[in-house]
């Protein structure tokens, strides 16, 4: 026999919540992950124990006889380790350990990693692990603390998600390229302009902007496309064109006046949705170092971040 080893704790935890949820797909919503993965846990937790564990149907999901017997001790498990976990969180004096922090490559470098001596500063306990990827993160599978998801996707019913910074974008370009090829009047202009795009540009392979209430859709020649917000960048300020790019990428660069904002009467649609968000796993008694992080991002970023404050630059007379 197998047997049970410490990593099969999560497994127990995920058959409890699939009991007391009555289905994966509630489970899985409860616990901030996939369905698959769920299924995964319970199917590892059986291959352990060698007992079939549930009785599935295309209705409904029951015990085993065995299975029932299991889960009273199963529930006391969790039980216990939620006491501890409430223990823990009133004793500590102050956040420590590792929190393991998830966000896109582009955030990530633009913005949190410089943020993150000043974080460590404060709080000198905590050790953080920061992982960027552009790509889907579970949480659970993936032991993250934390993910920053930039997504206009986010499933907000699987997790705890918070928003810390609104996500804008615009139309940038060097000044260079305008002094060069003239400023669009319009955005029937940009037709006559050099674009530079964002892998297929996203729905239709298009630009969409928000005016006056209304959405409109221009589609771009794509002088050159990148898979990449910072590389975009870079090919933007080296005057290949014009580009679409969310502000914490580009915001700097508007404030020094290395990148122009083309056509800023526009409002532009950006496909990595309105909002940074903060994704956790659902927890009655959520990690001080989570609580912490969560703050200190929001206490820098928030509703006005910094990379927006060429946006609220007094218009010239």
């Amino acid at each position: 026999m197998p047997g049970l080893t410490p990593r099969d704790f999560s497994d127990i935890w995920a058959f409890v919540r699939v009991v007391d949820a009555g289905s994966f797909s509630e489970a899985a919503r409860q616990m901030g992950t996939t369905k698959a993965s769920i299924s995964k846990a319970v199917a590892r937790l059986e291959a352990a124990l060698q007992v079939k564990l549930l009785n599935r149907s295309t209705r409904r999901i029951g015990l085993s006889e065995a299975g029932r017997d299991i889960h009273q001790h199963a529930l006391r498990m969790v039980e216990e380790a939620r006491a501890i976990e409430s223990t823990a969180a009133g004793q500590q004096s102050g956040p420590g350990g590792t929190l393991r922090v998830s966000t896109s490559m582009a955030f990530g470098n633009a913005q949190l990693a410089a943020l993150l001596p000043a974080f460590m500063a404060r709080y000198p306990a905590v050790r953080v692990v920061l992982q960027l990827q552009d790509r889907y993160v579970d949480l659970v599978e993936e032991g993250i603390d934390v993910a920053l998801r930039l997504s206009p996707k986010v499933d907000l019913m699987s997790a705890v998600a918070r928003p810390v910074a609104p996500l804008n974008y615009v139309l940038a370009a060097s000044p260079g390229y305008l002094e060069q090829y003239g400023v669009p009047a319009d955005l029937a202009a940009l037709h006559e302009h050099r674009c530079l795009t964002f892998g297929d540009s996203g729905p239709a392979g298009g630009w969409q902007f928000d005016v006056a209430g209304a959405r409109l859709q221009f589609k771009p020649a794509a002088a050159l496309a990148i898979n990449s917000s910072q590389a975009l960048r870079e090919a933007m300020l080296g005057g290949a064109g014009i580009a679409l790019l969310p502000t914490f990428v580009v915001g700097e660069d508007m404030r020094t006046g290395r990148a122009v904002h083309v056509l800023p009467a526009l409002a532009p649609v950006g496909m990595f949705g309105t909002h940074v968000l903060a994704v956790y796993r659902e927890n009655r008694f959520l990690p001080q170092k989570v609580r912490v992080f969560i703050d200190f991002v929001l206490e820098h970023f928030g509703e006005h971040p910094p990379w927006d404050a060429f946006l609220r630059r007094p218009a010239s007379r």
